[in-house]
């Protein structure tokens, strides 16, 4: 039962993170992470460019975490085929890194930075969560993330998924 639900929670988190991004470019690759109740075997988080100045724009913001969530699944396409395992520590990375991303926002006071200060909460709650699949699933987690991408498409930075 526990792996169903890890399979079914790690899915909903890289929908989710694929769902996170804001940008022009209409296709992405998404991949269906392999079951892993073991800690993860993947490299390091993968990591990408924030804008370096606070307060940057909605745009960028909105830039910044779709450049985040094209790694993270390239990341994870790349260790599915060499056969490596996508587990807990990787999901709980992925939302530690994307929270960083969008902490460029702080202090901002437009829409896009108001949602992504909701995000980088609801994804840091989520990140020191004990159990990933829980962590997944939570309302608030989902609502954040849907907040996010209502927010670049009103600033006008289309919404992938």
């Amino acid at each position: 039962m526990k792996n169903i639900r890890l399979v079914a929670s790690t899915v909903f988190c890289v929908s989710v993170l694929a769902l996170t991004a804001c940008g022009d470019d209409s296709t992405t690759e998404t991949a269906a992470p392999a079951p892993s109740s073991a800690a993860a075997t993947t490299d390091a988080p993968a990591t990408s460019e924030a804008p370096a100045a606070a307060g940057a724009s909605d745009k960028e913001i909105c830039e910044a975490a779709v450049a985040n969530t094209k790694a993270f699944q390239k990341k994870t396409t790349d260790a599915l085929a060499a056969g490596k395992t996508v587990g807990d520590a990787d999901v709980k990375a992925a939302w530690s890194d994307l929270a960083g991303v969008l902490a460029v926002a702080e202090g901002g006071t437009s829409d896009v930075a108001k949602a992504a200060q909701a995000y980088v909460k609801e994804l840091n709650t989520a990140a020191a969560a004990a159990d990933t699949a829980t962590a997944g699933e939570s309302p608030a987690l989902g609502k954040a993330n849907a907040d996010f991408n209502a927010a670049c498409s009103a600033a006008g930075v289309e919404t992938i998924g």
